[in-house]
């Protein structure tokens, strides 16, 4: 028999006086662990509400059970009877358990292990080994993201990249925020207008920061984009990304090959050899590259001269 075996699932469940573990079976049918955990009924309970000092009103009708961390590899559950109580400013209140948050039926335990595996692994793998079902899963990965956005410091924030995205099958997007002083994504809008930029500013608003304090704002060359950054954030530095300044070279170097084609007499010589000319233009579309990783403006125009030196040539 493992000694202290009933405090090391106290521990397990953050359980302090007077919350106490009343005792554990093993259940070999199923087979899971089953933890029954009790409270004092002589023991006095503040508010949870307000913190005033309250009366004992009896238990809930029906033993919550929840899922807890597996223990030797077997399912756990936590099995309780939460007490309520009757306080002179809230009126009847719930008694939440230390190991659960609200409205969960995981403890804390089990939903920060699952927060772990679904930061290195896809859902449907984590749901296998966790032996819980996807949506659960889902539910668990919303609430805690959405917590850590709301309590998210914004206050030093001043350089901004946006861009959209795809998500699940057909035309649906979003716009993602990006703090690119920390690399962090601070906010995820639906949709990638000017209303989707507007709820972009709110978030530091919210969150300690202001829209004036932003001086750099990273987007691609959408209409809506430019004229919601310049309204949203008045006093930012518009740059538009590489990937879409890429996105137009090779446009143009595109336009450029196929007025050659047009004008030359040996048409089907080039057009046989239009491979050939494609690696000139790779290299030029590659050559921003060195541009980018200037560490000054002096560095950076001088490299842009020389690209744009060579590229005249070549």
């Amino acid at each position: 028999m493992v000694e202290n075996f009933d405090k090391m699932l106290a521990g397990s469940l953050r359980l302090e006086d007077p919350w106490y573990i009343i005792g554990a079976e093993f259940n070999e049918e199923e087979p899971a662990i089953h933890i029954h955990v009790g409270i004092d009924k002589t023991a006095a309970l503040c508010c949870p509400v307000c913190g005033a000092p309250t009366k004992r009103y009896g238990y809930e009708p029906w033993e919550r059970i929840q899922r807890h961390a597996d223990c030797l590899f077997y399912p756990c559950y936590v099995h309780c009877k939460r007490p309520r109580i009757l306080c002179d400013k809230c009126g009847t209140v719930q008694v939440n358990a230390p190991f659960e948050r609200k409205n969960s039926r995981f403890t804390l335990l089990f939903e920060g292990y699952a927060m772990l595996l679904l930061q290195d692994v896809p859902r449907a793998r984590a749901s296998r080994l966790l032996r819980c079902d996807e949506k659960s899963l889902a539910a668990i990965l919303t609430y805690w993201v959405h917590e850590a956005v709301n309590r998210m410091d914004l206050s030093d924030i001043c350089s901004i990249a946006m861009d959209e995205t795809s998500f699940r099958r057909g035309h649906k997007y979003v716009t993602v925020a990006i703090d690119t002083v920390r690399s962090r994504v601070f906010d995820v809008e639906p949709g990638r207008d000017k209303t989707a930029v507007k709820n972009v500013g709110e978030k530091p608003e919210k969150n300690g920061g202001n829209t004036k304090s932003v001086n750099s704002v990273t987007s691609d060359m959408s209409a809506s984009y430019l004229s919601a950054v310049r309204e949203v954030f008045p006093n930012a530095k518009q740059t538009i990304d590489k990937f879409h300044v890429k996105q137009v070279l090779l446009k143009a170097l595109d336009m450029v090959r196929k007025d050659e084609q047009k004008e030359s007499g040996r048409k089907k010589e080039l057009f046989l050899c239009r491979k050939l000319f494609m690696v000139p233009h790779f290299r030029i579309v590659q050559s921003p590259d060195d541009f980018y990783t200037s560490t000054s403006m002096m560095e950076a125009q001088e490299r842009l001269d020389k690209l744009c030196s060579w590229m005249r040539r070549c």
